[in-house]
């Protein structure tokens, strides 16, 4: 059997020696063959482009949601031999599939018993997410957040001035609908928007979330990583079910946003659609 392990020892949870420990684990489930590779934040999608083509019997990936996004954006649909194990500091995907168990016992259960399983996402222009997408104020102070915890406090500093400047000044105008239409629900103007997925969704299949005339504590609380809590009830908070989501930022300035942990660039117009079956996996039966 071909297993092919990656992991990211940036991702907190694996750390410098997860190589390490990955082989012993896979040795005590008699894998001693397996490849053990460290994924690489520079050549990333090639990457991933060449380990799924060696089409592995089974395909390991161990760190967090961005990590995880990664990998199933490129290999989701062609590998469905995937193992998503919680390496990160949030693990919302890995936990909505697994619970809260060890990385180990995961990978052992999953061994044990394969069981296939169907992912939806969002889908944000041509980028998935398989967790969350904010747009507005709470990408910024996700992007301080990410530069403190790397050490680089000047950015941070720069980047949470930055941040509080958007609360107030940055105008968000979003619709959302069912299907293909974007014209069938107006939301409040506001800096801080969101969408769920899947687990993370009341109905299972995607929600919009819109928090109107937020303060400096309401869009904090709406950071990405609050989306575990208790968040649903802040006030002045609109949640909606939704196929479809349209934003336009009324200024004409870029509108930050984060998928899935991870900032990405999407100009001045977003649009997200949700994807029932977007990727495959295995978890235990």
């Amino acid at each position: 059997m071909k297993v092919i392990a990656l992991i990211n020892p940036e991702a907190g949870g694996v750390t410098a020696d997860g190589a390490y420990r990955m082989q012993r684990a896979l040795a005590s489930m008699g894998l001693d063959d397996a490849d053990v590779v460290e994924f690489d934040p520079i050549a990333g999608d090639v990457q991933l482009i060449e380990l799924a083509a060696q089409l592995p019997d089974l395909f390991i990936v161990w760190g967090g949601d961005g990590t995880h996004r990664s990998v199933l954006k490129i290999a989701g649909r062609e590998s469905p031999n995937l193992v998503l194990l919680p390496g990160g500091t949030m693990n919302l995907l890995s936990k909505s599939l697994h619970g809260h168990q060890p990385w180990d016992a995961i990978l052992r259960a999953v061994i044990t018993a394969p069981k296939p399983r169907t992912l939806p996402a969002g889908k944000l222009n041509e980028e998935p997410f398989f967790c969350a997408m904010l747009a507005g104020t709470p990408a910024r102070f996700a992007e301080a957040r990410e530069s403190l915890r790397h050490g680089n406090f000047g950015l941070a500093i720069s980047e949470a001035r930055a941040a509080l400047d958007t609360v107030a000044n940055l105008h968000l105008v979003a619709r959302y609908g069912d299907g293909y239409s974007f014209d069938d629900g107006p939301l409040p103007e506001t800096s801080v928007i969101g969408a769920l997925v899947g687990p993370l969704s009341h109905n299972g299949r995607m929600e919009v979330a819109c928090l109107s005339h937020p303060s400096l504590g309401s869009a904090l609380d709406a950071v990405w990583s609050s989306f575990h809590s208790g968040w649903r009830n802040l006030q002045g908070l609109t949640i909606v079910p939704a196929e479809t989501l349209v934003v336009d930022n009324e200024d004409g300035d870029n509108i930050p946003v984060i998928v899935d942990g991870e900032s990405i660039e999407v100009g001045t117009h977003l649009r997200v659609a949700y994807v029932e079956e977007a990727a495959r996996c295995l978890i235990a039966g």
